[in-house]
C-alpha cells in the first residue's frame, strides 16, 4: 500500500507536536526548584501538563474514529470519551495559562475559568459526531476560545508598562500572536469546509490545515522558552535588588543623608531617589502608608521624645516583619510607607493592619499605661516603575 509523503507528515503531525509539549513538561518539572514562590510559573507548568493529556486524548481519538485501525472501538462511548478528555483538558490548559498570565501581570487568579473548563468541554463534546469526526476537525469546537485566550495574552503583554517589558515578554507575546493567527486559520479553514465553501479546497489552504500541527508545535515551543525567560528575569531582577540592598546596608554610615537617624528606616529621600526600589520598579505591587493617628496628641500631651518611640516601635516590628523585598520608609513625623511588590492591594492592607495590630504596647518610664499604636493604612497600587512615583503621591494625599 503506497503512502503519500505528504499525507505521511501530516498523520505524524499530532504525535510530533505530543512529543514537544512532553519535552515541554520535563523542562517546567526540572525548574519547578527556582519558581516555589511564583504561582504563576506553576499555572503555566498546569497549562503544559494539562495541553499534554489533551493531545494524548486526541491521538487515541484519532486512531477510534479510522474504521482501518486496529483500535476501532466497538462502542461508541469510547470515542464520546476520548473526545470529551480532548477537549475538556484543552479548556483547562487554556484556563490555567490565563490564570497564570493574570498572576504574572497583576497577581490576581480567577478560579471560574478552571471550574468552568471540563463543564464546558463535555458540552461541546454532544455537538461533535464523535463516531466519524477526524481530530483535526474538532478545533472548531474550541478553536474561538483559543484564540481569545492566545490573543488576551498577546495583547496583555504588548500593553505592559516600558519598566516591565523584556526579551520574554516581547517573544511571548510574539508566539502568542502567532498561535492565535494559527488557531483562528484552523478554525476558519474547518468551518469553510464543513460549509463545502470553494476556498477549503484550495491547496494552499489544504497545505496550511496538514501542516498546522507543526506551525503550532514551533510557535508553541517559543512560547515556553518565552515563559522560562521570564522566570529567570524574574530571578534575576530579585538578585540584583538582594544585592543592591546587602551593599546598602554596608555603606550605611557613609550615606546618612538617606536613613532616618531616629527609626534607621530609608527616609523620603531615598524614595524620591528610587533607593531601594529596583524590584519593586521590575513589576507590579502596592504602596501603604500607615499613618500614626495618635502621634500628634501623644506629641502634645509628653514630650515628643514619647511620640517618637512609638513610631519607632512600630517601625521595627514592619521593618522586621514584612518580605524581604518589601521597602519601609520614614514618610514624615507620623507617616510611615511601604512598597510591597507583587502585592495586590487587598493582601497588602491586610498584612500591614494584622503587623499593627499584633505590635506589643509600648511601656516607657513616668507612663501609667503603655502606649498602643493608633494608626490609620491607606493602600494604592501600581502596575509598573512608572506609577510607582505617583501611587506614593495617591496614597500619601488620603
Amino acid at each position: 500500500m503506497n503512502f503519500s509523503p505528504n499525507l505521511y507528515l501530516a498523520a505524524l503531525g499530532p504525535l510530533s507536536e505530543l512529543f514537544g509539549l512532553v519535552v515541554i513538561v520535563a523542562v517546567f518539572a526540572l525548574l519547578r526548584g527556582q519558581a516555589d514562590r511564583r504561582n504563576y510559573f506553576r499555572s503555566w507548568e498546569l497549562s503544559w501538563v494539562f495541553f499534554a493529556v489533551s493531545l494524548t486524548a486526541g491521538v487515541f481519538y484519532e486512531r477510534f474514529v479510522d474504521p482501518e485501525s486496529v483500535f476501532y472501538p466497538a462502542s461508541a462511548a469510547t470515542t464520546f470519551i476520548a473526545a470529551a478528555a480532548h477537549l475538556s483538558f484543552r479548556l483547562l490548559a487554556l484556563a490555567a495559562l490565563l490564570t497564570g498570565i493574570q498572576d504574572f501581570l497583576r497577581g490576581t487568579q480567577n478560579r471560574w475559568l478552571t471550574r468552568l473548563a471540563v463543564p464546558v468541554g463535555v458540552a461541546l463534546t454532544f455537538a461533535v459526531d464523535t463516531a466519524h469526526t477526524p481530530l483535526a476537525p474538532l478545533t472548531i469546537e474550541y478553536g474561538a476560545f483559543a484564540a481569545i485566550a492566545y490573543g488576551y495574552v498577546a495583547l496583555a503583554l504588548t500593553a505592559l508598562p516600558r519598566s516591565r517589558r523584556s526579551l520574554g515578554s516581547g517573544l511571548a507575546a510574539v508566539c502568542s500572536a502567532g498561535v492565535a493567527l494559527i488557531i483562528a486559520g484552523l478554525t476558519t479553514y474547518y468551518l469553510l469546509q464543513r460549509a463545502g465553501h470553494p476556498i477549503a479546497g484550495m491547496p494552499w489552504a489544504v497545505r496550511f490545515a496538514r501542516y498546522g500541527f507543526y506551525s503550532d508545535l514551533v510557535l508553541q515551543m517559543g512560547l515556553a522558552w518565552a515563559m522560562v525567560r521570564l522566570l529567570l528575569e524574574d530571578g534575576r531582577h530579585e538578585n540584583d535588588d538582594t544585592v543592591a540592598w546587602i551593599r546598602l546596608l554596608q555603606n550605611r554610615e557613609q550615606r546618612p543623608d538617606i536613613f532616618d537617624a531616629k527609626t534607621h528606616l530609608l527616609g523620603r529621600r531615598a524614595f524620591d531617589a528610587l533607593i531601594g526600589l529596583d524590584f519593586a520598579r521590575a513589576g507590579f505591587g502596592s504602596v501603604a502608608r500607615l499613618h500614626v493617628t495618635n502621634f500628634a496628641r501623644l506629641s502634645a500631651a509628653h514630650t515628643p521624645a514619647v511620640a517618637e518611640a512609638l513610631i519607632t516601635n512600630v517601625a521595627g516590628v514592619l521593618d522586621s516583619s514584612v518580605r524581604p523585598h518589601d521597602r519601609v520608609y520614614r514618610w514624615s513625623d507620623d507617616e510611615l510607607l511601604i512598597v510591597m511588590p507583587r502585592a495586590i492591594p487587598g493582601v497588602a492592607r491586610a498584612r500591614i493592619e494584622f503587623l499593627v495590630g499584633r505590635t506589643a504596647p509600648l511601656a516607657m518610664p513616668g507612663l501609667a499605661e503603655p502606649l498602643r499604636v493608633e494608626g490609620a493604612v491607606s493602600v494604592e497600587p501600581f502596575r509598573g516603575g512608572e506609577e510607582l512615583v505617583l501611587a506614593a503621591a495617591t496614597v500619601s494625599r488620603r
